[in-house]
């Protein structure tokens, strides 16, 4: 009888342990598996705090044009014909420089012999209010010159009134052609305030040298009145010597108005 219950003890152990191995095997694969099953949630939360730092990081302009600030700066820099009257108030937003850059250098391409052209403000480096303007505070806005058959008087270092007789229309509908290209894109502008009587200058030059009326229409407030607020260029008291472009928020500004 001995040799007996001594065999059955020890497979009941031997039962015992197995089956008590089981069950940590199977409790620790049930918590593998639940580690298993929320990495993939814990990973998608950091690739989201990580895009959304990225985010922040990119953003640059805050508020709007007429109150708010501007971080992480970008400074205008385009060559020696361009003569940028306060380099200390030329920072704007990465679009809006480069966008800027990209429209002058390509009309210069187009029109080697024309004179230096001069370029206002943008925004001083952190944003804010500077003097002389109500807006130009988040980075978006930049006051540029025109061209003139010859180079005026006291130009570049101030602005000097276009008329039928000093405007050099083929050079300056370039300049405005070239920014009115970037309203679909990303940052792109938003608005051009330009005088009225001088948008119309431009306007029978453009529609004399073969501008449809519907481009004329999409870019310039005269071709369908004063009142109308459907095209680019709208007009704006003491605008005749320049051009004021305002640009849109690009998407990484998320604390843009």
């Amino acid at each position: 009888m001995r040799p007996f219950f001594l065999v059955a003890v020890v497979c009941s152990t031997f039962l015992l342990v197995s089956s008590t191995s089981d069950a940590r095997g199977r409790k620790s694969q049930s918590r593998l598996g639940s580690r298993d099953r929320q990495a993939p949630r814990s990973t998608t939360v950091a690739v989201r705090e990580n895009q959304q730092r990225t985010a922040k990081d990119r953003a640059q302009s805050f508020g709007l044009p007429w109150a708010g600030t501007l971080r992480g700066a970008t400074q205008l820099k385009v060559g020696e014909r361009v003569f940028i009257r306060r380099p200390y108030r030329a920072f704007g937003t990465r679009t809006t420089v480069e966008y800027v850059r990209r429209a002058i250098s390509e009309t210069f391409e187009l029109y080697p012999k024309v004179h230096v052209l001069s370029i206002g403000d943008i925004s001083a480096e952190h944003g804010g209010q500077v003097s002389d303007h109500h807006s130009h505070q988040s980075g978006r806005d930049i006051d540029i010159g025109l061209f003139y058959k010859k180079q005026p008087a006291g130009y570049p270092n101030t602005f000097i009134n276009a008329t039928e007789s000093n405007l050099d229309c083929a050079a300056t509908w370039t300049l405005i052609s070239k920014l009115a290209g970037t309203v679909g894109d990303d940052g792109g502008a938003q608005v051009i305030f330009l005088d009225y009587e001088v948008q119309g200058i431009l306007f029978r030059w453009a529609k004399d040298h073969g501008v449809s009326d519907k481009r004329l229409e999409r870019i310039f407030q005269y071709a369908n009145g004063r009142d109308s607020g459907a095209a680019l260029v709208h007009h704006y008291r003491n605008h005749a010597h320049h051009i004021h472009v305002r640009f849109r928020c690009a998407k990484a500004d998320r604390g843009c108005s």
